[in-house]
């Protein structure tokens, strides 16, 4: 294993993983904007750090941004983030949640060839309706949102099974050498086959083609099951985050 990332490196990785549809610089942090589909897309990304005394300032200026286009103020806070600023969001009344873990592995030490996988560039409408039902948050305009948010970045997209009915699907964002994998989802009677890990291997080793030495990937705190599949694989936590979100628009 090559020596970790910094949360900062990890934290832009998956933001150019996912990219928002809009975002504007606020000093040192982003503001991201995408009608709000996703957390990690409608969300403040502060990891430029900013002086102290300048932290409440930047949160109400965040605050009205996102009130003017009707959406919470959402923020990722991780180990990269302004140490005044939990303390600032907790004064606020805002709520932490959705402890998220990232781990990381080499990708030669994932990657196994399947000829069970169908590997392509861009996400078939099969590859989409699974995903969305597994995994989707909002109707059919907030998955055109999320189709937009896809193209945002080169992407590999898996798919096992059935190419009209697939039984699990995953798509890995390659950026700068890494690739980051999102969307892994498996149909509910497909579970507890090992859809899941054929994919990783199977992605990971496809990617080697695009440059991709590195992979990250993002998974909820308390997903225990999942926790165990990605180190099962050979992946290793390497930062986290959660989102601190306001209590009023």
């Amino acid at each position: 294993m090559l020596p970790l990332p910094s949360p900062a490196e990890l934290d832009d990785l998956a933001d150019r993983g996912w990219p928002a549809l809009e975002r504007e610089a606020l000093g040192p942090w982003t503001l991201r904007f995408a009608d709000g589909v996703t957390n990690r897309a409608n969300s403040v990304l502060p990891s430029g750090r900013a002086d102290a005394a300048a932290v409440p300032d930047l949160v109400a200026v965040a605050e009205q941004a996102y009130r003017r286009r009707g959406l919470p103020t959402v923020f990722q806070v991780s180990p990269a983030t302004d140490a005044a600023l939990p303390a600032e969001l907790a004064a606020r009344g805002y709520r932490e949640h959705s402890a998220t873990r990232i781990l990381v592995a080499d990708r030669a030490t994932i990657a196994a060839a399947s000829v069970a996988v169908d590997i392509a560039s861009l996400p078939s409408e099969p590859w989409m309706e699974l995903w969305w039902s597994v995994d989707g948050r909002g109707d059919r305009a907030a998955q055109a949102v999320a189709e937009r948010i896809l193209a945002g970045v080169q992407a590999l997209y898996a798919a096992s099974g059935p190419a009209e009915r697939p039984d699990a699907v995953a798509r890995l964002a390659v950026v700068d050498g890494w690739g980051g994998l999102f969307s892994v989802a498996t149909r509910p009677e497909a579970r507890r086959r090992g859809h899941a890990a054929t994919l990783i291997r199977a992605v990971a080793d496809a990617a080697a083609v695009r440059g991709v030495e590195r992979l990250w990937l993002q998974v909820m705190a308390d997903n225990t099951a999942a926790v165990a599949l990605y180190e099962r694989l050979g992946f290793v936590q390497a930062s986290g985050y959660s989102y601190w979100t306001g209590s009023a628009l």
